[in-house]
């Protein structure tokens, strides 16, 4: 780790970080202030034009272009001489130039040349295009796409474009891989011999999933054909290996000069944080030859005739691969990204010992980490055992366990981990080979999951009690150990049952002696890393240890009475009937709560019910997950005067009429219409005005906030599991800016349940106000404890509902509505008793038409 000079300069770099704990570097690391300030001063200073124009400002843009390519190669100690980098917009958009691009015949050498014709000059061919055919006469065919098991998702869509060209695809699963590329043979192609097209493979330089770091020396050994033994009827091929350095070069060393893969793929806000949208895609010159466009763009060509079907490409590969003018400001502002990182670092080396100290650091608590009853609390899905940075990346993936070795699902874990300023990643990320690999799940369990409904980044983290993915936590160069500290504490306190016991699993040992035995060529043979007796660093298995679904008594208990409720017939709990007690009306979405007596039902649920909502200067929807304050805001409607009148402690009143696009006299003032976006959907709605964004920037201490109203026109339907019937309704229920339907109602008795079973020691929440956490538009009473999950119909009064199902549970509702105070309960009592499905209250859609008025006091019928 930095010694505490290093470290203080670091951190006056991240004052933002105040507070919060960003894991995620994998996912996009951070940018520094004083590169930011860096970056504006030389837009300020400087005039950049367009590199494509022969002006002075432009003439300076293609300068800056220009050294930043140098500047690029100087950082993985490579030079023009060897590379050329093509700037694209990002690491997956180098992946698809070369599979695009890739000459899979071998229809071209190194030493073909453009061809002059009697109409001009043109590429070899005809159209303009270089001809390409499955085979040649000569008897050659289209190569092999062959790809590691654990690539990113955007090299697996590689292989459409390798099989349109006609090349056979093989994917290779990780051992056999080790087995393969591990042994020192090197076959080299026989010249004699007509070799069957040109053949590419593909891996990361390290796994985005569990931070493995594979090995270089791969590289050389596939360009030089050790890969032909794998491919059908073991062909003769040319070989060329793509490195996919995304997640490598963010915190390791590159070394060009060393290792020299044909082509190389980066992003690099990954590496400084910003400018976003920036790549580049590095090609070894020597094989630069196999890359062929037919495409051209502006910028791309030294001559093209518009009647003819005739072009001369430029010499220069980028000149040809980079169509129309690229994004020269953000290429301008990668100097200032290396000037940064050298001076907050040293240099990537630095970096790489810092985040891999930091994750060694995490993963010798998690492993050992086990609850009171010495069931595991984690478990860990990892390749290495964390002791040498050559082998070992800046990420630790796991999933947690309950004491009777059931799985904690990863969204449990994301929202606790908001709810306590802790960033970090969730899912499968984009690597769905290495997720399958570790998660032990087999092709037909990747299909039961999807006809299940779960699908790539959604939220549906169990199926069946198997978890669909995992929790990725990543360091970067301004992490600190006090970050890990924290996450440390945030797990063992949410899901660490009873005083933690730590100690080594049963099955270390023989991970140890499996991992030594596959890494014996690339580990130094030193005592401090071979022998088993000294480590310090434990790892896990790539299975899953041996658990027995043997839990304490209490979790038996719970579970019991969970079900219980589950099977309850419809019956009061004394014969009486059911009655609404409390109706709520939220006009201002992730603010506070109105209680009514009495209130008129809309077309889009309760009159003005989440009608309003606070907007960052960004447009994003401001909530209580970034900012618990906005409880605190107390909006009232006054349909006397047609006034939304909001209120906050130690500060004056301020309204808003209800329609804000008129005036007291109805006639049209002007406003501007706003977008934003709510759970996915995009929303349009109208500004209302500076007066009341004024006020709430000082009430909430937040720049640039406005308020916007929902617009009349806007059009989100219910995301309700349920559809109305045809006699119902001829249309799906349209909502407000309410998450998923018109209503939430919430029982009285299910609120009283989960207050009885929040321990009386632990609980930090105050039971008395348990209620409101639930933001519920109407409660009831007269029913057993979840009964009211069972209904499908109902009527409330003269109006009638349907179900949409039961509403998933966030941090929210570990917020004190009434102090903005953040707690761990009662998430945390309701992930535990229901194994990790936080479902509390039921949604509704209203089915009668109209505007219709419900009271306290009025009687609930089952249908």
């Amino acid at each position: 780790m930095y010694c505490k000079e290093k470290q203080a300069l670091i951190s006056k770099e991240f004052s933002r970080l105040e507070g919060v704990c960003y894991l995620d570097h994998t996912g996009a690391t951070l940018y520094a202030e004083s590169q930011i300030k860096a970056i504006a001063e030389d837009l300020c200073q400087n005039m950049y034009g367009n590199p494509h124009s022969l002006s002075t400002s432009s003439r300076y843009s293609t300068d800056v272009i220009d050294q930043m390519r140098y500047r690029v190669l100087q950082h993985f100690n490579t030079s023009l001489n060897d590379y050329s980098v093509i700037f694209t917009s990002g690491a997956t958009h180098s992946l698809k130039l070369v599979a695009e691009s890739f000459d899979w015949i071998g229809s071209t050498t190194k030493n073909d040349k453009f061809v002059s014709s009697q109409n001009g000059f043109k590429e070899k061919g005809t159209n303009g295009c270089i001809l390409k055919t499955d085979s040649y006469s000569d008897g050659r065919n289209a190569g092999t796409f062959m790809y590691l098991q654990d690539n990113h998702t955007s090299v697996l869509g590689m292989r459409e474009l390798a099989r349109k060209h006609g090349a056979a695809v093989c994917c290779l699963p990780h051992e056999e891989a080790f087995q393969c590329l591990m042994h020192c043979g090197c076959p080299d192609l026989d010249g004699s011999s007509v070799c069957d097209g040109n053949s590419l493979f593909v891996y990361p330089a390290q796994c985005n999933y569990s931070g493995l770091k594979y090995p270089l020396s791969w590289v050389s050994k596939v360009q030089n054909g050790l890969l032909n033994c794998k491919t059908e009827h073991k062909r003769q091929s040319k070989w060329f290996c793509l490195l996919d350095a995304a997640s490598f070069v963010s915190t390791s060393v590159l070394d060009l000069s060393q290792v020299q893969p044909d082509f190389v793929c980066l992003s690099f806000y990954k590496v400084f944080g910003y400018p976003t949208g920036l790549g580049a895609l590095l090609v070894k010159n020597s094989s630069a030859f196999v890359l062929e466009r037919c495409y051209f763009g502006g910028g791309t060509v030294l001559i093209s005739l518009s009647s003819q079907c005739e072009h001369v490409p430029r010499p220069a590969l980028s000149d040809r691969f980079e169509d129309g003018t690229i994004p020269f400001l953000s290429i301008a502002a990668l100097h200032h990204g290396f000037t940064v990182l050298k001076q907050l670092t040293g240099d990537m080396a630095s970096v790489m010992n810092h985040t891999f100290s930091l994750a060694r650091y995490l993963f010798q608590f998690l492993v050992r980490l086990h609850h009171s009853n010495e069931s595991p609390a984690t478990i860990l899905y990892c390749d290495t055992t964390y002791e040498d940075a050559s082998t070992q990346g800046n990420i630790i993936n796991f999933n947690m366990l309950r004491p009777n070795g059931e799985y904690v699902g990863f969204i449990e874990v994301l929202n606790v981990a908001n709810l306590n300023g802790i960033q970090l990643r969730t899912g499968c990320f984009c690597n769905p080979g290495a997720c399958q690999r570790h998660l032990k799940l087999s092709d037909d369990d990747l299909r039961s999951h999807f006809q299940a409904g779960h699908v790539c980044g959604d939220e549906r983290d169990l199926v069946n009690g198997q978890p669909t993915g995992s929790v990725r936590v990543s360091f970067g160069y301004m992490t600190t150990k006090s970050d890990v500290d924290k996450l440390i504490n945030m797990l063992t306190s949410y899901f660490v049952q009873g005083p933690p016991v730590r100690k080594l699993p049963e099955w270390w040992p023989d991970f140890k002696q499996a991992y030594i035995q596959k890494y014996q060529s690339v580990l130094q043979k030193c005592d401090g890393l071979l022998n088993v007796d000294r480590v310090k660093t434990p790892a896990i298995v790539d299975g899953r240890p041996k658990l027995q679904i043997n839990g304490d008594a209490d979790d038996s208990n719970c579970i019991s009475n969970y079900l219980q409720l589950n099977t309850m017939p419809h019956e009061t709990v004394d014969g009486s009937s059911i009655t609404v007690t409390d109706i709520y009306v939220y006009p201002v979405k992730s603010c506070g709560g109105m209680r009514t007596d009495s209130w008129v039902t809309g077309s889009k649920g309760l009159l003005y019910d989440r009608e309003w909502m606070v907007v960052t200067p960004a447009g994003v929807g401001l909530t209580q997950k970034r900012d618990p304050k906005l409880c605190l805001i107390q909006p009232s409607i006054d349909l006397n005067s047609g006034l939304l009148i909001l209120r906050f402690p130690e500060m004056p009143p301020i309204s808003v009429p209800l329609d804000v696009t008129k005036n007291h006299n109805d006639s049209r003032v002007e406003t501007s219409l706003c977008q934003s976006k709510v759970c996915g959907d995009r929303v349009q709605g109208w500004d209302c005005g500076d007066d009341v964004a004024s006020w709430l920037s000082d009430a909430l201490g937040r720049q640039g906030l406005r308020l916007i109203q929902q617009s009349v026109c806007d059009s989100r339907v219910s995301k309700g599991k349920n559809k109305l019937t045809a006699q119902d309704s001829n249309a799906e229920p349209v909502l407000s800016l309410s998450n998923e339907a018109q209503f939430l109602l919430v029982n009285r008795s299910s609120v009283e349940w989960l207050s009885n079973q929040l321990d009386k020691d632990q609980c930090d929440c105050n039971k008395e106000t348990l209620l409101e956490r639930f933001r519920s538009n109407l409660v009831i009473q007269g029913l057993k404890p979840f009964e009211e999950n069972e209904w499908a119909h109902f009527q409330i009064g003269e109006v009638k509902f349907q179900s949409e199902g039961s509403c998933t549970r966030c941090q929210i509702v570990c917020i004190d509505q009434t102090t903005g105070e953040k707690t761990r309960e009662p998430l945390r009592t309701l992930a535990a008793i229901f194994h990790g499905k936080t479902r509390f209250g039921v949604y509704l859609s209203q089915v009668s038409k109209g505007n219709m008025n419900i009271s306290i006091g009025d009687k609930v019928n089952i249908l």
